[in-house]
């Protein structure tokens, strides 16, 4: 389906929760991938556990590393982090 809107002209931005989708997703010609770190932690809704702040920072960067190894003008974000870098001192 990403090959397909890729071809169309489509703007493609899709979320990857590991280096093997965003390589997945970068072949397929996804112009954005949005690391995401499946970090909802608390409220009625969200995990129990939650990886580091330390942990969150490599796992992005494994899953830009693996997009821009195969689509390299492919825009990669990072979906969670900033809200833990921002409250950094309550998640201690």
């Amino acid at each position: 389906m990403i090959a397909k809107a890729h071809k169309m002209g489509l703007l493609t931005t899709l979320y990857a929760f590991n280096e093997d989708e965003a390589a997945e997703m970068a072949k397929a010609g996804a112009d954005g991938i949005v690391a995401h770190m499946d970090l909802t932690a608390s409220g009625s809704i969200g995990e129990k556990t939650a990886v580091t702040l330390e942990e969150s920072v490599l796992r992005a960067q494994a899953i830009a590393n693996a997009t821009s190894s195969i689509h390299t003008h492919a825009i990669v974000l990072c979906h969670e982090i900033l809200y833990l870098v921002q409250n950094r001192q309550n998640s201690y």
